[in-house]
């Protein structure tokens, strides 16, 4: 994917790009940025320097339609010639938001049927603990190892890694991990002072990791007897990726509250958490307890419209489990020609984890394939793993693509050591 196109700027215009994307933009992950995005459609990136690129993890789990899909262009620009924001909450019914909630809550189990919309997924996470802290009255969380929940207080809080922990603590004081997976641990610590227990059904950021059969519905259950909220965390699992609308419907569990967000946008900022009515009948006393001035902003919530009949007109979320299993049998190709390289192939619909050894393998794997022209990423809470998470409109001959650029890859660093 890396043949040259014409050139949309010129050497100079380029490195003024990034030199005053490090001057002027704070940095969190040091070096100089290689690519210059001029424009994206499907799956590909169109870089300024005339090459293009695959994405093979949708913008990081944000890009189910692909980029740029025309119906959500459309929607974004017929919304705009109406309004873009007036008053989000509180104030006046906003048409995109209610046509956007009626699909939502049309996917989620029977009594889920009220949502708040916010700008992003850590803003949900933090309201969906809030929720829980008022309607129980408790004050402690169950969370596990690797999971990833945010950066803001409350949702780094119940992140696992203690690396981006450390340097903003004191966090939340009651929270408490345990073993992913681990029903025994998960019994010893949901207790009378729970309010929730925040639980990514599969795991993401921890190398999309999947539950024993029957660790959901235990957590389930250890929260319905003991008067504890089940946060099932779906910011990166939900809308289709897992081939499912929501990954926690492969152990067929309700939770209580529900999170919502990257894909839910369609490519702009949206995230929501859903819950029943009684739940969030608490949010109104006192009035306000809970509020936000662009959450369910009427461009975003037309683009989340559109992106959400996308997904349901093209039968996607079906077409993420039929292809995704061709995909994995592919990637255990690979790691049959490469044992001594992939230890292990994870995942469900197009939603994968490639672990490598040695793990310092995973950033030079990163870099090749991108030098070859796919984009695939690595883990925050799994050292050693790449991430493959391509938008489920993918081609099967730019999985073809994939699976080439990886294999080539492999044997060029293979060469390297």
């Amino acid at each position: 994917m890396t043949e040259g196109g014409p050139l949309v700027m010129d050497a100079e215009t380029l490195e003024a790009y990034r030199d005053d994307f490090l001057r002027h933009l704070a940095q969190t992950v040091p070096g100089r940025k290689e690519l210059v995005i001029e424009r994206a459609r499907g799956s590909v990136l169109f870089a300024a320097d005339g090459k293009r690129y695959l994405d093979m993890i949708s913008g990081i789990g944000v890009s189910n339609v692909g980029h740029c899909h025309p119906d959500v262009v459309r929607a974004i620009k017929e919304q705009a010639e109406r309004f873009a924001h007036v008053n989000v909450y509180g104030r006046f019914v906003l048409p995109p938001q209610v046509d956007l909630v009626r699909r939502l809550t049309s996917v989620t189990p029977r009594g889920l049927d009220v949502a708040f919309l916010t700008s992003t997924g850590t803003e949900a996470i933090e309201g969906a603990l809030k929720l829980a802290r008022k309607y129980t009255g408790r004050p402690k969380f169950v969370a596990f190892e690797r999971a990833f929940h945010g950066r803001t207080l409350g949702s780094l809080s119940v992140s696992w890694k203690q690396a981006y922990r450390a340097p903003f603590e004191p966090l939340l004081p009651e929270v408490e991990f345990v073993p992913f997976d681990d029903v025994d641990r998960a019994a010893e610590a949901i207790d009378e002072r729970t309010a929730a227990v925040i639980v990514e059904p599969i795991q993401g950021e921890g190398g999309v990791r999947i539950p024993s059969d029957g660790f959901l519905q235990a957590l389930r259950r250890l929260c319905t007897e003991r008067g504890a909220l089940l946060i099932c965390d779906e910011v990166q699992g939900g809308m289709g990726r897992s081939g499912r609308w929501f990954s926690f419907e492969h152990w067929g569990i309700v939770p209580d509250v529900v999170v919502a967000a990257k894909a839910l946008g369609g490519g702009l900022p949206l995230g929501a958490f859903v819950s029943t009515q009684e739940i969030f009948q608490t949010f109104l006393d006192p009035p306000l307890s809970h509020l936000t001035t662009f959450g369910g902003n009427p461009i975003s919530c037309a683009a989340a419209i559109a992106a959400f009949d996308v997904i349901r007109r093209e039968g996607l979320v079906e077409r993420a489990a039929s292809l995704g299993a061709r995909l994995e049998e592919r990637l255990r190709n690979v790691q049959l020609e490469h044992a001594g390289t992939i230890t292990e192939v994870r995942g469900r619909g197009l939603w994968y984890a490639v672990d490598v050894s040695p793990p310092e393998l995973a950033m030079p794997l990163v870099a090749e394939m991108q030098r070859r022209g796919v984009i695939v990423g690595s883990m925050l809470h799994a050292d050693g793993t790449i991430r493959i998470a391509p938008p489920l409109t993918v081609l099967e001959a730019e999985l073809d693509v994939l699976i080439g650029v990886l294999r080539a890859s492999l044997r060029e660093l293979g060469r390297a050591r």
